[in-house]
């Protein structure tokens, strides 16, 4: 057999590739409102970053609620992460903004040898918002 054939698709997850047989799908991905609920139930019990194995057991489940692979799971999770730490920051950016507009009537002083981002809509409370993200992210 061809090792990649035109109904072959090899991804590699985790370090493990596979190959797996795919019917001809030039749509893209159209996941159930149930297979939407199970990929949030798992990520709010913590699944994050799945293994390799994991993804191929929860493609198994989910394709009892309609059409799903391996790489629709794998990009869901990658993307479901990235768009929660984006929305994150966010509110933490409007937490601030917010904070100091209620607090300081007018612009904030900046501390000495701390520079607001140039150009920037939030001028001077981004300075802040970038220490407290990137402290976050050391801690998490």
């Amino acid at each position: 057999m061809e090792a990649n054939s035109s109904k072959e698709t090899i991804i590699t997850v985790a370090g493990k590739e596979t190959t797996t047989a795919a019917a001809p799908t030039p749509c893209r991905w159209n996941p159930t409102k149930e297979q939407i609920d199970m990929l949030e139930n798992l990520y709010k019990q913590g699944v994050r970053t799945p293994t390799a194995d994991q993804i191929q057991e929860i493609t198994t489940k989910l394709q009892t609620f309609g059409h799903i692979e391996g790489k629709n799971v794998f990009y869901w999770f990658q993307n479901h992460k990235a768009r929660q730490r984006q929305k994150q920051k966010q509110d933490h950016l409007s937490y601030f903004h917010q904070y100091y507009l209620h607090h300081n009537h007018h612009h904030p002083t900046v501390p000495p040898g701390i520079y607001p981002v140039p150009h920037h809509p939030n001028g001077p409370y981004l300075y802040l918002y970038l220490f407290y993200i990137n402290n976050i992210e050391k801690m998490g």
